[in-house]
């Protein structure tokens, strides 16, 4: 498909076409204006020449006492003894179709016409009288008048073009050059007009591709940036396309101020609906197991009712605490950032999702040293955790998950480690992929909790991942699933580490760097 034209480029091209098309209607008007004057001047030397051929002949030639030599004989005058003609010009007589006499003259003398050009003058001679533009060979372009003459004979008086057609030569040669010139300054002179014509356009979309580089999906954003008051004067077409902007962007504006004021009183809805739950869940728990303690009092149905109400409550418990946790993260809290070493915190969240989870077969592949990056140790123990137990839950027994654990060059050249976690499971429904990080989103449609999933656990990995400033990817197919956390490192090598060494659970060791059921 090819490249659009920009409107610089076709204001250009355009101005220029029209130009360069009126550079050539004037100029060829011109050269056949000058080469018809021209010609007529040359009809006009060319008649002084026949009528100079005619009136000779007849009075050499045609008359009834013609003039006589010496012995008293008839005087035929040849052509070339002829006066009055000028350079460049030939004559000659055609009887029965023959010519009978030619002369070429030139500044010095005359002389008989070669046979090439008299059998090319034989032909002119048997056509109807008048004049004709000739190719003569080996003499050029002529212009040609042919006249009968009291006796039936054809008088020919033909005048050189050369000196016609260089003039119309040099003067095409010099329209044309003024015409390109011209025409190159015409372009450049567009090009510098609508340059500094369209600049303040440039202005009005630098400041629309300075708003769209705002992060506007998150956080409190109030978009400040706004069109200069001299590109926003509604009698220009640019003015009215930066006033509409200012306008946009103040309605944008408004409406995220109303969507941030909006979020902020949600987070802290959520955040003193949690605070507030936690205590009688609490007490409700508490009540629920010292009520259990004497069971064997208890019927049947009041123990299981107490065991019942016991199990929600923690439910309830875990999940106000991640809607806890993810208000938090939302407003940029509960983050305490030091150099963690994130080998250590892989190789410990596989070793208590091991224990959790036996039937699983769970695979390590950490670098033998540290990999220190700054973070929240808690946190990122919750993200990998939260990885590996989404891997548990939602592959059957007998699935192998693998944590790997590498360093990645960013494109500036930094250094980020990247963690990962695949399994070779089911995969995921692929229309579940592009919400799969949004809160309370599970992939069965009746959102159900008989895998005790609360639908919270990917979206608070992808809110520690933000708090971080990395990035998560998830892959997923028929053949398995993966997840992928990318991370800035810390300052130092991470080829050395400046972390302490990690301290290894029973099965770790550096050679085969993996922990198997």
């Amino acid at each position: 498909m090819s490249r659009p034209w920009t409107l610089r480029r076709r204001l250009v091209v355009g101005i220029g076409t029209v130009v360069a098309a009126v550079f050539v209607i004037v100029g060829v008007v011109g050269v056949i204006t000058l080469a018809a004057s021209v010609t007529t001047v040359v009809d006009t030397q060319l008649a002084g020449s026949m009528s100079g051929l005619s009136h000779t002949v007849e009075r050499l030639r045609n008359d009834d006492s013609p003039p006589t030599d010496s012995s008293g004989k008839p005087y035929v005058k040849p052509f070339v003894d002829y006066t009055g003609h000028g350079a460049g010009t030939i004559i000659a007589l055609a009887a029965d179709g023959e010519i009978v006499d030619s002369a070429q003259f030139s500044d010095e003398t005359a002389t008989v016409l070669d046979e090439a050009v008299i059998s090319r003058l034989e032909q002119v001679s048997q056509g109807a009288e008048g004049r004709s533009t000739v190719a003569l060979p080996g003499l050029g372009t002529y212009r040609l008048a042919t006249q009968l003459d009291s006796k039936g004979n054809t008088l020919i008086a033909g005048v050189s073009m050369a000196t016609a057609d260089a003039a119309v030569l040099q003067e095409t040669i010099v329209i044309s050059t003024m015409a390109v010139l011209a025409l190159i300054i015409v372009v450049f002179g567009v090009i510098l007009i609508v340059r500094h014509t369209l600049r303040p356009l440039d202005r009005v979309v630098s400041t629309a591709a300075a708003v769209a580089t705002m992060p506007l999906d998150r956080g409190e954003v109030a978009i400040t940036t706004r069109v200069d008051t001299a590109d926003t004067d509604p009698r220009t077409e640019v003015g009215k396309v930066g006033e509409a902007l200012n306008l946009l962007l103040a309605h944008v504006d408004d409406a995220l101020a109303v969507r941030a004021a909006t979020d902020t009183r949600m987070r802290r809805f959520v955040t003193d609906a949690s605070h507030e739950l936690r205590t009688p869940l609490a007490a409700i728990q508490g009540y629920a197991e010292l009520t259990r303690q004497d069971s064997a009092e208890l019927p049947a149905m009041t123990e299981y009712s107490l065991a019942r109400i016991e199990s929600e409550a923690k439910r309830m418990n875990s999940l106000v605490s991640d809607l806890l946790l993810l208000a938090r993260l939302d407003e940029g809290q509960d983050l305490h950032l030091d150099e963690v070493d994130l080998s250590e915190v892989v190789v410990n969240a596989v070793s208590d999702v091991r224990a959790a989870y036996p039937e699983h077969t769970w695979t390590l592949d950490v670098p033998d040293g540290p990999t220190p990056v700054v973070g929240d140790q808690e946190r990122l123990h919750q993200l990998v955790m939260n990885l590996l137990s989404n891997a548990a839950v939602h592959t059957p027994p007998g699935t192998s998950v693998v944590a790997r654990l590498v360093l990645a060059p960013d494109a500036d050249g930094r250094q980020s480690v990247e963690v990962s976690i695949c399994d070779d499971g089911p995969g995921i429904a692929e229309d579940l992929v592009p919400e799969l990080f949004e809160r309370f989103a599970r992939g069965d449609s009746s959102r159900s909790r008989t895998a005790g999933s609360s639908g919270l656990g990917l979206a608070i990995v992808a809110s520690i991942v933000d708090a971080h400033d990395g990035q998560i990817t998830v892959a997923s197919s028929s053949e398995g699933t993966r997840f992928t956390v990318r991370i800035a490192g810390a300052a130092a090598d991470l080829s050395q580490g400046s972390a302490a060494s990690a301290a290894r659970p029973e099965g770790y060791s550096p050679e085969s760097s993996a922990i198997r059921r």
